[in-house]
């Protein structure tokens, strides 16, 4: 036994080292969720994503700008033979050995069955769905923390409440010991005590050593050096939340849920797919001007060896025939992903609604347990006076006192819990409306 109680010091003196070497920092949920923005991994490369659909809508506005061309050469030529009509004879050209070719040739799309439009109104809904993505991330991020964080804050508490139990163990411990010394307990007495205070030892070394896990999941997540302890912000449990209908907590939904506005940012993308692929069923229209500056001049017999310049402007039309029989199964499929979208946002749609109405009834539950273990720690707060007073008059045993004293102090850590839960279940239905 006392080896057993010798490695629990152990324990307790290393679990106070660690506590010391921390350096504890008291965050809020405010403070929380800005840690998060700012520092999580996962955040910053959903942001990463929308600045390149940022870059991607100014590569789609450069379709409205001119392409222009230019080609320069120098070659060798060898040289000319002129052949009979027959092949039986030929005459050799002597030429000009050296060639040069120079062109530039700029032109500017007018119509392209308005291709290009949609491809810069696909670029920048592309973009607002990846915006839409930064919001979701953050929330998923803020909410996965949030968890962590009232998790922590329970079993901080729950610390708190067993070393008063560990406490209170020792304290009838010590009066059973001297009950025993005058023979008025048995041996069994004492050690049912000594097992209830190695289980509460172990229990609270258990609860420290999950904060602990939790502690450096937080830390790790948020970017914080190892050596940084959470303690939870104890005036949240002081703060009074806005109550809401949930048709008001359904309005913010329909106008803040990331997935509902993705969804419907995915119609709006497969709808300009299908402007692209009609597109391709119309013909596309230029403007051309170019200039070429050749040399020698091979098209004469003998070869003039001298440059020829020469330019023009006028209007280009260009069809690919192909896409008679080609561009009309892209149009089916585009139609049908239309349908597919349309049908993705009346199920998320669904989705959030269930969500809603799951997350509003576990909010009025919430509620209805707090008001529950508000009212048992008024009847341990009663039932703990009474007895107190009984003992203090020694019309009580010391075990009815404790008992008593633990009925109380567990009243009180379930109404932390509940009020944790309460805040916890707040927070969830504002992730689902998507104000988080």
């Amino acid at each position: 036994m006392r080896n057993y109680y010798l490695l629990i010091a152990i324990i307790m003196i290393l679990l106070w080292g660690y506590g010391a070497h921390a350096q504890e920092r008291i965050v809020s949920i405010d403070e929380l969720f800005e840690l998060c923005d700012n520092n999580c991994s996962s955040v910053e490369i959903s942001r990463i994503g929308a600045q390149q659909a940022a870059e991607g809508v100014k590569a789609a506005k450069t379709a409205l700008l001119p392409e222009v061309e230019t080609s320069l050469s120098v070659s060798f030529l060898g040289d000319g033979c002129v052949i009979e009509r027959d092949f039986g004879s030929g005459t050799n050209a002597d030429m000009p050995h050296f060639g040069n070719n120079f062109a530039i040739k700029a032109s500017q799309v007018v119509y392209a069955g308005g291709a290009i439009s949609a491809g810069i109104e696909q670029a920048k809904i592309e973009q607002r769905i990846a915006e839409q993505n930064v919001v979701l991330t953050k929330q998923n991020m803020r909410f996965l923390l949030l968890g962590n964080y009232l998790e922590l804050f329970k079993l901080n508490n729950r610390a708190t409440v067993l070393e008063k139990n560990i406490e209170q163990t020792r304290l009838l411990l010590s009066h059973i010991e001297k009950r025993y010394e005058h023979g008025t307990v048995l041996q069994n007495d004492i050690t049912r005590y000594e097992l209830q205070l190695e289980q509460l030892l172990l229990m609270l070394s258990e609860t420290k050593n999950n904060a602990r896990i939790i502690n450096h999941r937080i830390v790790s997540t948020l970017d914080l050096p190892e050596s940084t302890s959470i303690v939870p912000d104890t005036t949240l449990m002081h703060n009074i939340l806005p109550a809401k209908s949930i048709e008001e907590w359904q309005k913010c939904a329909e106008e803040y849920n990331p997935q509902l506005q993705m969804a419907e940012l995915g119609v709006s993308l497969q709808k300009q797919k299908e402007k692209t692929a009609k597109a391709a069923k119309l013909p596309q229209v230029a403007l051309v001007a170019a200039n070429h500056f050749d040399g020698p001049i091979t098209i004469e017999v003998p070869t003039i060896d001298k440059n020829f310049n020469y330019w023009y402007v006028g209007v280009g039309m260009r069809y690919n025939l192909s896409s008679l029989w080609k561009a009309g199964k892209k149009c089916r499929i585009e139609r049908l992903g239309t349908t597919r979208a349309k049908e993705n946002l009346h199920h998320v749609q669904e989705e959030n609604e269930i969500a809603m109405n799951s997350a509003y009834i576990a909010l009025e539950q919430a509620v209805q347990h707090l008001k529950t273990q508000e009212k048992s720690v008024e009847l341990a707060t009663q039932n703990y006076t009474v007895v107190n007073s009984r003992y203090l008059n020694d019309l009580a045993l010391i075990t009815d006192m404790i008992d008593a004293s633990n009925a109380k102090l567990n009243a009180q850590l379930q109404l932390v819990n509940a009020r944790i839960n309460l805040i916890y279940s707040y927070h969830n239905l504002k992730r689902v409306a998507g104000t988080l």
